[in-house]
C-alpha cells in the first residue's frame, strides 16, 4: 500500500489531522512572505491557516501533487531555490522517507532566510507507531512502516550544526495505530491528559526551530583605496604649533 493510500486510511487521517490542528494553533501566525511545504499532507490544503502570501508545495514526484494549492516537483536533496529566501519551511515526514534525512534538512536550512522558521513533523520512534514498525515490516510490505526512526536528540544535534535554534518541541496523536474509529477520536480524555502533562510518547513530535546567523565583523568602508598614514610626530607638532600660537 502506498503512502497516498495510507493517508486515506482512518489512522493516517487521524495523525495528519492532529498535526494540522497543532500547526494551525501554534504556527499559523508566523510572520513572513514565502512559505514552503515538503512531505505529506492530509485532506485539502494544509497551508490554509497560514497567512503568507506566497505558499507552495514541493513534491518528489508528479503523482504526489496537491492540485488545490500551488505545487512543484523537485528532489528534496537539491531544491531549485536560491539560498536565504524563505520565511517559513514546513517539513512534514519528508525526513523519515528520504534516503538521506541530513541532506534534506541541510537543504531546507540553506533556502531558509536568517530569522526564518523551520517546522518539522516527525514520527516518534518511541511512540505507538514507531514501536509496531519493526514487526509490521517483517510480516507486511506496507510503505507507511518503511521509515527511518529519528530520535528527537538526533534531530536537535543536526539543527544545531545548521545554526538553527530549537525554540519549541511538542508531541501529539497518542492513540494506538489501529483502524477502529472508536480508538481514533480527537479531544478524548486520554489525549487531553497526555497533552496537559506533556507526555513525550505520541505518534509524532513537532520541532519549531529558528535559523540564527551571526553578524561577523565587516569593513563598512566603500573604498578599497588605502588611507595615507601621517608621519610620526605629526600630531605632536600640530599640538606644539597650537600651543605656541595661543601663548603669542
Amino acid at each position: 500500500m502506498s503512502l497516498e493510500s495510507w493517508k486515506s486510511q482512518q489512522f493516517g487521517q487521524y495523525l495528519l489531522d492532529a498535526e494540522r490542528q497543532l500547526l494551525a494553533r501554534d504556527c499559523a501566525n508566523l510572520s513572513g512572505y514565502r512559505l514552503m511545504h515538503l512531505g505529506l499532507t492530509g485532506a485539502g490544503c494544509a497551508l490554509e491557516p497560514f497567512a503568507q502570501l506566497h505558499q507552495f508545495y514541493i513534491r518528489p514526484s508528479s503523482g504526489d501533487l496537491t492540485f488545490d494549492c500551488s505545487s512543484a516537483v523537485a528532489n528534496y536533496e537539491d531544491l531549485p531555490l536560491p539560498s536565504d529566501t524563505l520565511d517559513v519551511a514546513i517539513i512534514q515526514h519528508a525526513l523519515e522517507y528520504s534516503e538521506s534525512p541530513q541532506a534534506v534538512l541541510s537543504e531546507a536550512a540553506r533556502v531558509l532566510a536568517p530569522g526564518g522558521h523551520l517546522i518539522l513533523c516527525v514520527f516518534n520512534p518511541l511512540g505507538p507507531l514507531g514501536l509496531v514498525k519493526w514487526p509490521m515490516r517483517l510480516f507486511t510490505h506496507r510503505s507507511e512502516y518503511d521509515f527511518f526512526g529519528l530520535r528527537k536528540c538526533r534531530i536537535h544535534d543536526w539543527l544545531s550544526l545548521l545554526n538553527c535554534e530549537v525554540t519549541e518541541m511538542q508531541n501529539g496523536a497518542y492513540n494506538l495505530p489501529v483502524e477502529r474509529k472508536g480508538w481514533l477520536e480527537h479531544g478524548s480524555l486520554w489525549e487531553r491528559t497526555c497533552q496537559k502533562i506533556g507526555f513525550p510518547l505520541g505518534n509524532f513530535y513537532m520541532i519549531h526551530a529558528v535559523k540564527r546567523v551571526a553578524g561577523g565583523i565587516r569593513n563598512t568602508s566603500t573604498s578599497w583605496q588605502p588611507i595615507a598614514a601621517k608621519a610620526y610626530g605629526t600630531k605632536r607638532e600640530s599640538i606644539n604649533q597650537s600651543t605656541t600660537g595661543s601663548t603669542e
